[in-house]
């Protein structure tokens, strides 16, 4: 409590602090970019800076239906709130005639020489210092409700923007002490035991619509390509299922993000494009921002209902689509809890599947940060209760291991780029040390393997701790959208597949989706990144 409380008196100040900080970089951000060569003024930086602007006018638009909302309230209301001050109005007049009470002479001066000078001539039968009349002392207690009102609306706005100015601060902090990741394709590696097949980030919508980013203008889709509505993304769906059950996977990964909104209809569209998945396959999934946690402009979610909402519709579809022994066991105590409490879905992570080989699959729920701002809906967050059962795990065994999630666990080399601040799983570097230290125990044994989506990137590289485990991390780009560059969007649906070497050494292939066609046609060659 102490150490929240210590927080929040910080948020406070955190506003004069930034706007003193503000005073003194402005002038040094604007020297610096004319000395840039005119770098900043490229074209992805006038695409990036009109997609802000946009999302800055939908986020004002969720603002400005919530002060509808309130006014839809207040005139409901209107007749008794008019009562309401009319009654301490006159109980205030009739309070100050009876007791006789006089008006300072200060206070008289000060509305004489003010924009409040009409009142007056009604605080007093007589010059300053006399007694307050009945309708004075009625004019005195209303303007006290209607100060006391604006002091409160003021001060419920500072206190909104410092505490989410306080929040960007935290997550930018993080940010900066993440741990980086740098691109290791290695060499190719004949061979390897197929472990499991992975998609992420589906994006799946309904009733025909486009994805919420495609329509807000955040990635440019291919000059050429079929719009990506409702109707291709399915498509697109089902023909990558269909190549995925002819290699008969021992498990299928689905990496969050697998609805576009996390609605009801949405999942129905994904289960029933899920329904070729072979029966022999077991499929393991882990929510994404945008299933339980995404809090878009035009319907923010200050109070997190809707959140609640989209966390009991992941556990129900999760009952229904998930296969396999998993630890824990679902149960319907668990649904029930969902109803209750927000935090039901932590319980049911990490989910634990044991394959052949020795080979153990971790599931993490990377959505514990709770975003109360529509800027912060895509920040990740693990949990220490959620790592501290996954290393109890680690410690009870020994052999390769593979951990799922959705948010990005390190930070790629390069540039630091403030987009790339709000989309990573701020405690990431702990499970990377983690992990790291879990392989040092026993390298040739303990091989780790991180495999994730969410920025529609694909990548893969390698987390060395400084007393030198090490740890290899593959992010997979949008399987129904294509992966992403500069904004970019290349629109090639695609999947991995996980392989497992005698080494012990991880292949990770990813699979573009052949063209459509009538007659079968011969496999097309793989694109791989191994280690």
């Amino acid at each position: 409590m102490a150490r929240r409380a210590a927080l929040r008196v910080l948020y406070l100040a955190l506003l004069p602090v930034l706007v003193l900080l503000a005073l003194v970089l402005a002038p040094a951000l604007v020297v610096s970019s004319i000395a840039s060569q005119g770098r900043v003024w490229r074209p992805e930086t006038w695409k990036k800076i009109s997609y802000g602007s946009r999302y800055f006018r939908s986020s004002f638009r969720g603002r400005l239906g919530e002060v509808v909302d309130v006014i839809d309230v207040v005139r409901d209301r209107l007749i008794l709130l008019v009562l309401l001050l009319a009654a301490a109005s006159g109980a205030g007049g009739l309070a100050v005639h009876l007791l006789e009470i006089g008006v300072p002479a200060w206070l008289s001066a000060w509305l004489d020489g003010s924009l409040f000078s009409f009142l007056a001539s009604e605080l007093a039968w007589s010059p300053a210092g006399g007694r307050l009349s009945f309708g004075g002392g009625a004019a005195l207690v209303l303007a006290g409700c209607m100060a006391l009102a604006l002091l409160a609306l003021g001060l419920s706005l500072y206190a909104w923007l410092a505490f989410a100015l306080g929040e960007a601060t935290r997550v930018i902090l993080r940010y900066g002490g993440a741990a980086t990741l740098f691109p290791d394709p290695g060499d190719a590696i004949p061979g390897g035991r197929l472990v499991l097949c992975q998609i992420s980030d589906l994006h799946i919508t309904a009733g025909g619509r486009e994805p919420y980013e495609i329509e807000e203008g955040s990635a440019a889709w291919p000059e050429g390509s079929p719009r990506p509505d409702t109707a291709e993304l399915t498509g697109r769906l089902r023909r990558l299922v269909a190549e995925i059950a002819a290699m008969k996977p021992p498990l299928v990964a689905l990496t969050g993000d697998m609805t576009d909104l996390g609605e009801e209809a949405q999942w129905d569209e994904l289960e029933a494009a899920l329904s070729g998945i072979p029966a022999s396959s077991q499929v393991l999934m882990v929510p994404g921002n945008h299933d339980v946690a995404i809090n878009v402009g035009t319907s923010p979610d200050p109070y997190l209902t809707k959140r609640a909402e989209r966390e009991q519709r992941f556990i129900e579809v999760l009952t229904r689509v998930e296969r396999g022994p998993f630890q824990p066991r679902l149960h319907l105590p668990a649904r029930k809890r969902a109803r209750r409490r927000l935090r039901a879905i932590a319980g049911l992570y990490p989910r634990r599947l044991d394959l052949e080989g020795g080979i153990r699959i971790f599931g993490l729920n990377s959505n514990r940060y709770r975003s109360r701002f529509v800027g912060s809906n895509a920040i990740g967050q693990i949990g220490g209760a959620q790592l501290r059962r996954l290393a109890r795990a680690l410690r009870r065994g020994s052999g390769p291991v593979i951990v799922l999630l959705h948010h990005h666990v390190a930070r790629l080399a390069g540039p630091i780029s403030l987009n790339d601040t709000f989309m990573i799983a701020m405690d990431g570097p702990r499970l990377l040390e983690m992990l790291a230290a879990y392989q040092q125990k026993n390298p040739k044994k303990n091989s780790a393997l991180v495999l994730h989506g969410h920025k529609h990137l694909a990548f893969f590289g390698h987390y060395r701790s400084k007393s030198g485990g090490r740890v290899s991390v593959y992010a997979h780009p949008s399987s129904t959208l294509g992966h992403e560059t500069d904004g970019h969007l290349d629109g090639v649906a695609r999947f991995a597949a996980i392989r497992l070497t005698d080494d012990g050494i991880w292949r990770v292939e990813t699979h573009p989706l052949r063209p459509a066609r009538t007659a079968p046609a011969p496999p097309a060659p793989a694109e791989a990144a191994m280690s």
